[in-house]
This record gives C-alpha cells, sequence and structure tokens, in this order.
C-alpha cells in the first residue's frame, strides 16, 4: 500500500511530482501514478509541498503542518552576512532564566534542521537544573583530571625535543587538566560557565551522518537563538569526556545505541561585542 496517494479530481497533471521524486511518481499515458513506501520513500514532504493543485496526500505526516509558503521571505545579502559575522561564542551569561516557550523555540528551530537522508534522528536533553549541571561538569572535569595525569606521565618518557602530533595531544590534555582544576578551585564551572541553559544533542549511531545532523541542528538552534536575543557556544568538551567516560555517559543517561554528538551552552550574554573578528582567509580550490 502506497504511503502517498493523489487525489485524480484535482491533480492538473503537470508531473513535478515525478520530476522531484522519480523513485515514487511515474508519468504513463498523461496519467501520474504513485507508489511511495520503504523501499523509495524517505517521507521528505516534497511532493506533498510542490503540488499547485493540493492533489497529495502523506500518509504518514500531517497535512495540517504543510502550511502555505505565502510570500518567500527576503534577506539583503549583507544584513545576514552581518547576522553571520556578528555571532560570537559566549561564555558569561546574566543570571536571568531563559523562559520554558524560548527554548521550546530553539527546539522547534532544530525540528526543521535538514538530516541525511531525513532520517531525523536528532534528539535533543535540555538540562537547566543547577545541581544537575554540577553533576555533569564536575564528572567531566574528573576525566580531564585523570587523563591529564595519565598524558603528563607518558610525557616524561619521551624525549622533550619530540614535536609529534601524539605529543602535541598529550600536552594539550595536560593544559586541558591544569586550566579546569584551577578554575574549579575558584567555583568557576569550565565544562558549562554558568549557562543557564545547556542543550545536548544526541543521536543513534546506526543511522545516515549522525554527527553531521546533530552539528546542523545545533548550528540552527545557535543562529536561531540569537534572534531571540540569546547567545550561545559549543562545548566540545562533554562531547569528548561523553564518549570516554563511563560515569558521564552513565549520568547523561543517552538511550542505548546513542552518543552525544554536539553541545550547545546558551543564555542571555553578559558581554557586548563591539566590533566584528577578524578570521583566516579560506582556502579554496577551483575545479
Amino acid at each position: 500500500m502506497s504511503w502517498v496517494s493523489i487525489d485524480e479530481g484535482k491533480c492538473n497533471g503537470c508531473g513535478i511530482c515525478a520530476i522531484r521524486c522519480p523513485r515514487c511518481f511515474s508519468v504513463s499515458e498523461d496519467k501520474i501514478s504513485v507508489q511511495a513506501d520503504e523501499n523509495c520513500c524517505i517521507i521528505c514532504g516534497h511532493c506533498v509541498s510542490l503540488c499547485p493543485a493540493d492533489a497529495i496526500t502523506h500518509s504518514l505526516m500531517d497535512a495540517e503542518n504543510f502550511e502555505p509558503v505565502g510570500v518567500p521571505v527576503q534577506y539583503e545579502p549583507d544584513d545576514f552576512m552581518r547576522f553571520i559575522r556578528q555571532r560570537r561564542s559566549h561564555r558569561h551569561f546574566k543570571s536571568k532564566a531563559v523562559p520554558k516557550k524560548i527554548i521550546q523555540q530553539l527546539i522547534e528551530a532544530a525540528r526543521y534542521a535538514p538530516t541525511g537522508s531525513n532520517v531525523q534522528s536528532v534528539e535533543i536533553i535540555v538540562v537547566e537544573d543547577a545541581h544537575r549541571k554540577r553533576i555533569l561538569s564536575d564528572l567531566s572535569v574528573d576525566f580531564f583530571a585523570e587523563a591529564g595525569a595519565k598524558a603528563a606521565e607518558q610525557l616524561r618518557t619521551m624525549p622533550v625535543e619530540s614535536r609529534t602530533p601524539a605529543r602535541l595531544q598529550l600536552e594539550k590534555m595536560v593544559r586541558y587538566r591544569n586550566n579546569m582544576l584551577q578554575a574549579k578551585s575558584v567555583g568557576y564551572d569550565p565544562i558549562f560557565h554558568q549557562a543557564p541553559v545547556v542543550l545536548m544533542f544526541h543521536s543513534p549511531l546506526e543511522t545516515t551522518t549522525p554527527k553531521d545532523n546533530c552539528v546542523i541542528a545545533s548550528t540552527t538552534v545557535g543562529l536561531f537563538a540569537r534572534t531571540l536575543g540569546l547567545e550561545s557556544t559549543y562545548i566540545g568538551l562533554l562531547e569528548i569526556a561523553a564518549r570516554s567516560y563511563p560515569p558521564l555517559a552513565e549520568a547523561i543517561g543517552l538511550p542505548t545505541g546513542h552518543q552525544v554528538q554536539s553541545v550547545l551552552i546558551t543564555g542571555y550574554p553578559k558581554l557586548k561585542f563591539l566590533r566584528h573578528v577578524d578570521r583566516n582567509p579560506i582556502k579554496v580550490r577551483w575545479d
């Protein structure tokens, strides 16, 4: 049985659906037919969205959520470029809670971020509770303290003049350990930076592009957050620790087979950046 049906009374035979999705739609003698199932359909909804006659229905999708596009949203390129350049990584936030309604808007933005093969497998853990954040932060610091101590021990057996990638990585782990322990000793959270909200994006590993999906979702949320007066930054340290330290993974409590792929902290910014920041030109090869 096909997931998609065509109302022949409405269909004008334009064939746009077959152009967009020849795997499910076919045209024969000016008649359009469809067979959409798990063998060909990824439930992207493009056939419904493109149909000018509103003749297509997808049984696995909410027809009420196919709202008319209306007048396309337009942005001046220079304005949008400024918006992109004004995004900064913020680690200092006001002690002001983010309303639940605002957080739900962030989650809704992630809902519409693209995913590989439209798997829509991204899930989010929202952490607001201060005690809960402290537990996860402390466990992350514990991991880097242990890893940094082991790295320091390994460095003692390596020639000082050796600048191999392995040695540089060990030196980085020692710096992480020292910096985190120093920050924690004065009561500062070196993982979440006292942010009001932590968003952990996770996905099953056995799916299409799990890392990309979560990063695209978190990037979408980070940009959308700016329109709500929020700023954010990515916390790769927790992601590293969650993959390598069983006590932290257990405390997070991911579903079986899932892995944290991106972490975002967000809140109302305490600092106001007054200038755009310089960046190196991207190396490009034109083929």
